[in-house]
């Protein structure tokens, strides 16, 4: 008679099943096979020298899987469910910072303590070019990618993860940077002056917050004039070239945006929806908005070199493409606009980003409300 816990249950067809664990699903969910006998007796016997015989290949696993294997095979189990750029950053951070290290090391010969004095050293002379220690943001994407392949490992092979109580380092969080008035309309006054596709590019980003992968792959059949909405379905990205007669070592892609809620409706301005229309008037649905041939988007370098020719030519400071998001995002805030709305304009995955990024009152608006709030 089978017991409790044994996973031994007689079939409708008079057999015995018994079942065991035997991995995990590329979903994390537990994975089961079963043995069949016609006693009782006889499938508990199966079902033990199963169990046995999976212990032993774990064991044989420990012994010999390498860093460098173990990195390879956790990545080949999320290709499926990763974007290319995310892929091509976790090869990056696997050829240069962790197999030249431990590559050849027995995962089994791993232990907290090797991983804490990589990290100190990856802080204090990890730059390749050896110059100093790597950032505490790239140290602790390099964590990541040890603790999900440990991780990995320790669902797979039953091996002891050692990431458990690593040190990681802490980020300090920079200050976001805006544009402020002055900067906007000295931009603002240069592209009038020197008319071209980049005065409607400032405008756009300026007006939405949309991220310059997603500027890039707009084209014309995004705009629905009717509605006068921008609809975000795309992005533009430059990834690692894996063809052996490339010459380039990266290529241009278009590829789905960065997350689910990246797909989204930005309303926009009646102006700028006009200045747009004028703009793809002899241009099709599949035509790029912005593109040397309208067959062919620029890449997102072309309009980075851009704005920074600008930039210069205006006596600004020398600030990256992205502050226009950040200006649009710290303007909508101070206006005192709808957090939500804002969140979904820029497609966050949650209002806690935008809240975290974007809301920081000023020290005059806390100072205002401390006055309000003070009764002498």
């Amino acid at each position: 008679m089978s017991k409790k816990g044994e996973n031994i249950y007689k079939r409708n067809d008079g057999r015995w099943e018994g079942r065991y664990k035997c991995g995990f699903n590329k979903n994390g969910k537990t994975k089961y096979k079963s043995i069949y006998s016609k006693s009782y007796k006889d499938c508990k016997e199966k079902l033990n020298y199963a169990k046995y015989t999976q212990e032993k290949e774990k064991y044989n696993v420990k012994i010999s899987l390498t860093i460098k294997e173990l990195l390879f095979l956790w990545l080949n189990s999320i290709l499926i469910n990763i974007k290319k750029s995310t892929a091509d950053t976790y090869l990056i951070i696997i050829d240069n910072h962790i197999i030249p290290i431990m590559g050849n090391m027995p995962v089994n010969m791993v232990t907290t303590e090797f991983l804490n004095k990589f990290i100190a050293e990856k802080i204090n002379s990890g730059r390749l070019d050896g110059k100093g220690g790597l950032s505490a943001k790239t140290v602790q994407n390099i964590v990541s990618v040890l603790k999900s392949a440990f991780k990995y490992a320790e669902k797979i092979y039953g091996i002891n993860n050692p990431t458990n109580f690593v040190t990681v380092p802490k980020v300090d969080k920079k200050e976001i940077e805006v544009l402020n008035d002055r900067e906007i309309e000295t931009i603002r006054q240069y592209c009038t002056n020197h008319s071209d596709y980049f005065a409607l590019v400032y405008e756009l980003c300026l007006s939405t917050g949309i991220r310059i992968g997603e500027l890039c792959a707009l084209q014309c059949e995004d705009i629905d004039f009717d509605n006068g909405t921008l609809i975000v379905r795309k992005t533009v990205q430059r990834v690692k070239n894996n063809a052996t007669s490339a010459n380039n070592k990266t290529k241009v892609i278009i590829t789905s945006p960065k997350t689910k809620n990246s797909y989204r409706k930005i309303p926009l301005p009646e102006k700028l929806l006009k200045k747009l229309k004028e703009f793809t008037d002899l241009k099709k649905g599949k035509d790029f908005i912005f593109s040397p041939d309208n067959k062919k988007t620029f890449d997102v370098r072309t309009i980075q070199k851009k704005f920074a020719s600008i930039l210069q030519k205006c006596g600004i400071r020398n600030v990256k493409f992205h502050i226009l998001r950040h200006t649009f995002s710290t303007k909508w805030v101070n206006s005192g606009f709808d957090i939500k709305g804002l969140s979904e304009i820029l497609g966050h995955s949650s209002v806690n980003i935008t809240l975290s990024l974007y809301v920081h009152p000023s020290v005059e608006t806390k100072r205002k409300q401390i006055n309000e709030l003070f009764v002498a």
